[in-house]
C-alpha cells in the first residue's frame, strides 16, 4: 500500500543517494585516518608534480642565462633553496589537507549516519505493514 510517509522517505533517500550521497559513501568506506593519509598522499603527488613542473618552466624561461653561465652557477646553493621551498609546501599543504580532509569526513560520516537512520525508519515502516498485512490474512 502507498502512503505520504513511506513516498516521502523513499525519495529523501533516493535524492540522498544520487546527489551528496555517492561521495559521501565512498569516504566513510575508509577509516578516518585512513582517508586521511590517503588524501595527503594525493597530495604529496600533486605537489611534487606542481614543483617539478615550475622548476623546469623557470628553467626554460632563463634558458639562456642558464647556458652562458652554466659553469658559473652554484647549483648547491638553488638546490638548497629549492628543497627547502619544496618542503615548506608540502609542509603548509599536508596541513590544510589535513584540516579540510578531517571535516569533510566528519560532515560526511553525519550524513550517512541520518541516512542509515532514515533507512532503518523506512525499514520499519515495511516490517509495520507486513504485520498488518498478515493479520489481516488470518482473520
Amino acid at each position: 500500500m502507498l502512503s505520504e510517509k513511506k513516498i516521502k522517505l523513499m525519495i529523501r533517500l533516493a535524492d540522498y543517494e544520487q546527489n551528496q550521497g555517492k561521495m559521501d559513501l565512498e569516504r566513510t568506506k575508509y577509516f578516518k585516518l585512513d582517508y586521511i593519509r590517503y588524501q595527503i598522499l594525493k597530495t604529496l603527488v600533486c605537489v611534487t608534480g606542481a614543483v617539478f613542473l615550475v622548476i623546469v618552466l623557470i628553467g626554460m624561461y632563463y634558458m639562456e642565462f642558464i647556458i652562458t653561465n652554466a659553469l658559473e652557477l652554484d647549483y648547491a646553493g638553488m638546490a638548497k633553496y629549492v628543497l627547502v621551498l619544496y618542503i615548506l609546501l608540502l609542509c603548509l599543504f599536508s596541513f590544510v589537507t589535513v584540516s579540510v580532509s578531517s571535516i569533510r569526513y566528519e560532515a560526511s560520516k553525519n550524513r550517512v549516519k541520518e541516512y542509515y537512520s532514515t533507512l532503518q525508519d523506512l525499514l520499519a515502516y515495511y516490517e509495520e505493514e507486513e504485520g498488518v498485512r498478515e493479520e489481516s490474512a488470518l482473520w
